[in-house]
């Protein structure tokens, strides 16, 4: 997806959720905000652990491990050891409950807004004239309120919300990893971000294509059944039922064709970041190991970098996973987008009428 097409989608979704409540969807930012910075507050929080662990005396003998030791009772190394063993567990608690505080705000968010625009939807559609029942096919109609909010739902609002948490992530990830290596952290977000960049690019094109493909074929789908079942008698004195069911039939295959090719897309890159990012930690060891830093001095720094990959490599996969399902279902935005603009100039013009009067 390009940058342009991202923000474009972006704005168009804001512009819906708008008239649902600024206020609604700012929580949701704070949550997401919240779950960024406990990823990195459950990172750090091993740190302690591992550097007491390869070196207690070093914490007492630091400026800030005294001012630490300075606030608890005497205490040994094995109690000092266990005690943030202990803190670290609890802090990996909490920012995982947080996560989870920060997943159901988004879909409780999302399904409670997918409610809203279907009322509004429908009513905008029951306040049209007859002529606009007229001029369109009610099959498209029916498919706008009971498929296509559904469909923006799931395939727009709930992973644009998740990319936006999960890019949030990345970035103070690779932030915490600058901090403690600059190198690491420079090198890491080249290769990761620049190999997902290219697989985008080269990708961008197939997957605009089902994203035509499956706007294509739900409509044809939707427009079949109607037809069908709506003028079934006419059909069988007819004896065309047959007609309909092979139109039908085309549509739906496509319809499998286009859904089997988005896992393929948004899930493929995985399995070559996994080996490329072991390939990285083992170099990493290498190379210090080569320029004479021990053991107990490389396991703290590795030990932080390791456990922020491991959250941050999901954390990538999955914010790819999301843009490619973005790029894959932005027709489910182009469904129901018109139709609620079309509802807010006429709410606009009802209250100039009013105000008028």
């Amino acid at each position: 997806m390009r940058l342009h097409t991202f923000a474009e989608l972006f704005r168009k979704s804001y512009s819906l959720a708008r008239p649902y409540g600024r206020r609604r969807l700012a929580i949701v930012f704070l949550w997401v905000l919240a779950q960024g910075v406990m990823q990195v507050v459950g990172v750090t929080s091993i740190f302690p652990f591992l550097a007491i662990a390869a070196a207690p005396d070093r914490l007492r003998q630091s400026e800030y491990g005294a001012r630490i030791l300075a606030l608890l009772p005497p205490i040994d190394n094995s109690q000092l050891l266990l005690l943030s063993g202990l803190g670290a567990i609890a802090l990996l608690l909490v920012s995982n409950a947080i996560n989870l505080a920060s997943e159901v705000a988004r879909v409780h968010y999302a399904h409670s807004f997918g409610h809203w625009m279907r009322l509004r939807l429908l009513r905008q559609i029951a306040s049209q004239p007859w002529s606009f029942f007229l001029a369109n096919n009610s099959s498209v109609l029916i498919k706008k309120v009971a498929s296509d909010v559904n469909q923006y739902v799931q395939g727009v609002l709930l992973p644009l919300l998740d990319s936006i948490a999960r890019l949030l992530t990345v970035i103070l990830l690779l932030g915490l990893i600058f901090v403690v290596n600059p190198s690491i952290a420079l090198s890491v977000g080249g290769v990761l971000g620049g190999f997902y960049a290219l697989v985008l690019l080269y990708l961008n094109r197939r997957m605009n294509a089902v994203s035509e493909g499956l706007k294509a074929a739900n409509r044809g789908t939707a427009r079949e059944v109607t037809q069908l079942v709506t003028g079934i008698k006419a059909l069988k004195l007819r004896g065309v039922e047959d007609f309909f069911i092979r139109r039908f039939g085309t549509f739906s295959q496509d319809l499998g064709h286009h859904y089997a090719r988005i896992p393929i897309y948004s899930s493929g890159p995985r399995y070559l970041v996994e080996p490329m990012a072991f390939g990285g930690l083992v170099v990493i060891v290498l190379y210090r190991v080569v320029a004479g830093e021990t053991l107990t001095e490389i396991l703290p720094v590795l030990s932080v970098v390791a456990v922020a990959g491991y959250r941050l490599i999901p954390s990538l996969q999955l914010l790819y996973a999301q843009i490619s399902q973005l790029t894959t279902t932005t027709y489910a935005l182009d469904e129901v987008y018109d139709e609620f603009v079309n509802a807010e100039r006429t709410d606009l013009r009802s209250e100039e009428h009013t105000s008028e009067l």
